[in-house]
């Protein structure tokens, strides 16, 4: 390990060693079993040697842990024993965007789902799983899909070409089909940013629109549970959360129409245009039928893939539809017997 000394340690460090140093002062350093002397030890030991990355986060980790106990010696018993968020966070995954932080809530008030573009498409089983125990198990009352201005991804969508074979492209092309449907409005815009930032907010709206015809929260709203979507976008430049639509808490809340919905935000909460009775059940039943497929899909080719590698699991998906399908299961099957 590299034992470099302190001379080389940057101010930032310094600093951080010694607010440490303050939330250790907070417990008494006589027990040897305290929280706060265990840091402190570390903390010295930090003075002589460069961590690893790991080992500075530990020290982090330790400093934080001592100073919520000195502060509440309860919270963490409290914190253990239950989880009863009233929000759900559906955002982005960039670093400068912590749904706790920017919300000033504290570990334990909101459950959190972040994915590359804050998406919340009906074929994402994780978003849709995280959506389904959200709702269905810790009775949140508010899910908020929350963009924000200069996402990358919606960069992404609006300059890298769409023929661009890798993960991060295959992910967003829910973007690049909201940047196509409104390109004319877009193309209006003066610059890339400000076509980018109006992009974040229409991504926003197509998600909070995926989230309200959800088989999870169509559910929810049939059987009365009290359940309000939001759509908001949050802004680097001021550290604010700007409200695009909501609450969103029935089925005439909204227009049953991505492109209306996408197209008039935040005015058409309290509509009536909207499939009712029949046609709203058989619309239901047709995205349950469609997603229960999807899955079926990919537990096929998630079987396929084991057998015929990692590489080829984008053939192997495309192989597991229609009659192809059977063929591949039956192969996957046989090759099961053969180990």
């Amino acid at each position: 390990m590299d034992t470099r000394k302190t001379d080389t340690a940057s101010t930032k460090d310094k600093d951080f060693m010694f607010r440490l140093n303050s939330a250790a002062s907070l417990e008494s350093l006589d027990s040897p079993d305290s929280p706060a002397r265990a840091y402190s030890e570390a903390a010295r030991k930090k003075i002589t040697t460069e961590e690893d990355p790991l080992d500075k986060l530990l020290l982090k980790n330790k400093a934080w842990s001592a100073a919520r106990i000195a502060e509440d010696p309860e919270y963490f018993n409290r914190l253990c024993n239950q989880q009863a968020p009233e929000y759900l966070w559906i955002g982005c995954s960039d670093s400068r965007v912590p749904a706790n932080a920017i919300l000033g809530l504290e570990p334990g008030e909101v459950f959190v789902q972040r994915n590359v573009g804050n998406m919340a498409t009906h074929t994402d089983v994780n978003c849709m799983s995280c959506l389904e125990y959200a709702v269905k198990e810790l009775k949140v009352r508010n899910v908020i899909v929350c963009g924000h201005y200069g996402c990358g991804a919606v960069k992404a969508a609006i300059k890298m070409p769409s023929k661009t074979h890798n993960l991060v492209n295959c992910w967003i092309s829910d973007i690049r089909q909201c940047r196509n449907e409104h390109r004319q409005e877009l193309m209006a815009l003066p610059d890339l940013d400000s076509q980018v930032d109006r992009l974040c907010e229409l991504n926003v709206l197509r998600q909070t629109f995926s989230v309200c015809t959800s088989p999870v929260v169509q559910s929810a709203w049939d059987k009365g549970q009290s359940l309000h979507i939001y759509g908001a976008v949050y802004s680097l430049k001021d550290g604010l959360i700007k409200k695009l639509v909501g609450p969103i808490s029935k089925n005439g809340d909204f227009v049953h129409d991505q492109a209306a919905f996408e197209e008039r935000g935040s005015s058409f909460v309290g509509c009536t245009d909207i499939p009712h009775g029949a046609a709203a059940s058989q619309s239901y039943r047709a995205r349950m039928d469609a997603f229960n497929a999807y899955i079926n899909t990919m537990e096929v080719s998630n079987r396929i893939a084991q057998h015929v590698g990692w590489t080829d699991k984008a053939a192997a998906f495309s192989a597991s539809s229609g009659a192809a399908a059977a063929a591949a299961a039956a192969a996957a099957a046989a090759a099961d017997a053969e180990h």
